[in-house]
């Protein structure tokens, strides 16, 4: 069992011989880098893409999430901005095609089994498919501490599990401390903007760090910043030792001031 967190290398070495998701197969010109540390539940990619090059998924894959940095993609007619999400389900055979030159942080589960807790019931199989969610769409938390978190999906969704979401804290301009806490579920943070120090490990821009379920973490920062957040199941935070977890839903954490699911 993976007990520390792990940061991915701030100066990573990009491939073009082939697209680094394992689930999915690329058509047309990209370059990529993986992080996935030995024996974790997720990884992350960071991609680069030409115009009109096609991402194809079979149907071995799990709940997989792509935020678009840069460009647009195109899933049948529908166009993926930057700043916006797309959510491929378990196991939903899909084509999505680049508009021009295209960047994207992409997010995913190593087994393409449904994932299952105590939580919830497991996701329907029936009706699977996309999901795209603009960040000005989506439900936002607005913490009692400042913080803005979007939710791209919070786990409760009837055909899918994912927990996709951007803390912002760019309107912290003295910075922010985090109180120390833990999820139930592994985690993947990206950070899109500022630094965070996570004990001490220093998370930069375009960085990402994986943080294993029941680990107890806080991070500070002295700058804005935003990051993204993804996890392959729904999720409990539990802040002080001693104290109930709480579920970690856009309702539930609605108004509860400690919406920190970092």
């Amino acid at each position: 069992m993976i007990a520390v967190a792990e940061v991915s290398d701030p100066a990573p070495a990009y491939s073009d011989s082939q697209y680094s998701a394992p689930h999915c197969v690329v058509h047309g010109r990209a370059r990529s880098s993986r992080f996935q540390r030995d024996g974790y539940s997720l990884w992350r990619v960071l991609g680069n893409f030409e115009a009109d090059t096609e991402l194809h998924w079979d149907t071995e894959h799990g709940d997989e999430a792509l935020f678009v940095l840069t460009g647009a993609l195109d899933v049948d007619g529908t166009a993926i901005t930057q700043g916006s999400t797309l959510i491929v389900e378990a196991g939903v055979q899909t084509i999505v095609r680049s508009l021009g030159s295209t960047q994207v942080v992409h997010f995913g589960p190593s087994s393409s089994t449904l994932p299952g807790n105590e939580l919830l019931a497991e996701a329907t199989t029936d009706e699977r498919g996309l999901h795209v969610a603009r960040t000005k769409d989506a439900p936002t938390i607005y913490t009692d501490d400042g913080l803005l978190v979007t939710y791209f999906s919070d786990g409760t969704c009837p055909t899918c599990r994912i927990a996709f979401f951007l803390v912002d804290g760019s309107g912290l301009s003295d910075g922010y401390s985090a109180s120390s806490h833990l999820h139930s579920e592994d985690e993947i943070i990206h950070v899109l903007e500022g630094e965070l120090r996570v004990g001490r490990m220093t998370v930069a821009a375009g960085v990402s760090i994986a943080i294993p379920a029941n680990l107890r973490y806080s991070f500070r920062t002295s700058q804005p910043f935003r990051f993204l957040n993804y996890r392959a199941d729904a999720s409990t935070i539990l802040l002080k030792p001693g104290t109930e977890p709480l579920f970690e839903t856009v309702e539930n954490l609605t108004g509860k001031g400690v919406a920190r699911p970092d």
